[in-house]
């Protein structure tokens, strides 16, 4: 880039900060996003508890077969 095209871009960012109102968008700052970045945290730790817990939910330990599928079922009452 020489000089005469940076002193051009450099003219035009300072005419269009000078055009800027109040209420005009501004850029995206970092600390903006943090609280977004900690509640996909929460969600994700909490989704691995629910996970962990209804996995030893289902195991009792003694056996390699989970609880429900290790429990014989006793035949209905013929009548």
């Amino acid at each position: 880039m020489d000089s005469t095209e940076r002193e051009r871009l450099d003219r035009l960012n300072r005419e269009a900060e000078a055009e800027k109102g109040p209420g005009d968008p501004q850029p995206v700052q970092p600390r903006s996003t943090r609280p977004l970045i900690v509640l996909i945290c929460v969600a994700v730790v909490v989704a691995i508890g629910i996970v962990g817990i209804m996995y030893l939910r289902n195991y009792d330990g003694t056996r390699s077969v989970p609880v429900a599928q290790g429990q014989e079922r006793t035949p209905a009452p013929a009548r």
